[in-house]
């Protein structure tokens, strides 16, 4: 393959991940979550498998 279009191909799956990203994010905002799993350190949602930290 030419470099020109690994390059291309790569800037192209960047875009996309980043769409996918704001998509993930906006849906966890929005989400009225239920944490299911716990522990000491964190616990994640149900609906939208946000992670909530509880220690640092």
């Amino acid at each position: 393959m030419n470099v020109e279009i690994l390059q291309e191909e790569i800037n192209h799956i960047k875009t996309r991940l980043a769409i996918l990203e704001n998509r993930l994010k906006e849906i966890q905002h929005y989400c009225d979550h239920h944490y299911y799993k716990r522990n000491h350190f964190y616990e994640v949602c149900a609906k939208c498998n946000k992670i909530n930290v509880l220690y640092y």
